[in-house]
């Protein structure tokens, strides 16, 4: 009994200290840092690994440091720093990352033969440290087993618009949409006169982001002959609740 007793406070000692030491496992944020999505990209014919991302942060001050910290192999850690991409609403701001390798060049030599990234996010401001670190699971992702070579996960949106085109008298998009019910409908709300008049279509499914099925593409295309100007916003519905990505309430443009 004694011995089990011993072994018990060793393995809780092990785990304080390896909670203690791996930065992920620190203090998570609610509302301070949140990823918004991340991808993996890989190109095989010339060695390309790209790993990048969006993240929100609260902008509780001037001067602020943003810190991905991922691992490869669950070994050793990286850290690289995200920027500054735009603010979001009047107190959140939009920070993006990105890093690459490929076969001419040794830089991020980790993300040569990519299996998965494992990372969390470091916020430091006013002498504060947030962490967004998925609930303590950390972030993960993992090259997709099918072409095209891109895996994309979602952090705190459940839908989130992903590019959108305007030619020819066509408006067509894609969406990314959290996979949480089987059952779901995913609409474009759009103006072609600043919302004198509303159209309203449907999107449609267009397969996996990535090998989990955790996060589907949705695409559409409508016909708006003669239009210049779109705005719209999206609606994902699914078990009774309905999501939007309105652009934080500025609805998104296309010409």
């Amino acid at each position: 009994m004694k011995a089990m007793k011993k072994l018990f406070a060793g393995w809780m000692l092990f785990t304080l200290i390896f909670g203690m030491s791996f930065a992920g496992s620190a203090f998570a944020s609610s509302n301070e840092v949140k990823l918004i999505d991340s991808d993996i990209s890989v190109v095989y014919k010339s060695g390309y690994v790209g790993f990048s991302g969006n993240i929100e942060v609260a902008n509780l001050g001037p001067v602020k440091n943003l810190t991905v910290h991922y691992t490869t192999d669950n070994v050793t850690w990286y850290d690289t720093s995200a920027s500054y991409a735009g603010a979001t609403d009047a107190s959140h701001e939009r920070w993006h990352f990105s890093i690459f390798t490929n076969d001419s060049t040794t830089d991020h030599s980790e993300l040569k033969n990519l299996q998965f990234v494992n990372f969390a996010i470091k916020y430091e401001v006013n002498n504060q440290t947030y962490w967004d670190n998925n609930g303590l699971a950390n972030y993960y992702n993992e090259v997709s087993s099918t072409v095209p070579l891109r895996s994309v996960i979602l952090g705190a949106p459940n839908v989130l618009n992903a590019n959108s085109t305007l030619s020819n008298g066509t408006f067509s998009g894609n969406i990314y949409v959290k996979n949480l019910n089987p059952a779901k409908t995913v609409k474009v709300l759009y103006t072609t006169d600043n919302w004198a008049t509303t159209h309203e279509g449907y999107a449609t499914y267009n397969g996996s982001l990535n090998n989990f099925d955790s996060v589907e593409n949705w695409n559409y295309s409508f016909n708006v002959p003669g239009a210049t100007n779109v705005k719209y916003a999206i609606s994902y519905t699914t078990g009774g609740q309905t999501y939007w990505d309105n652009n934080y309430g500025h609805n998104y443009e296309v010409h």
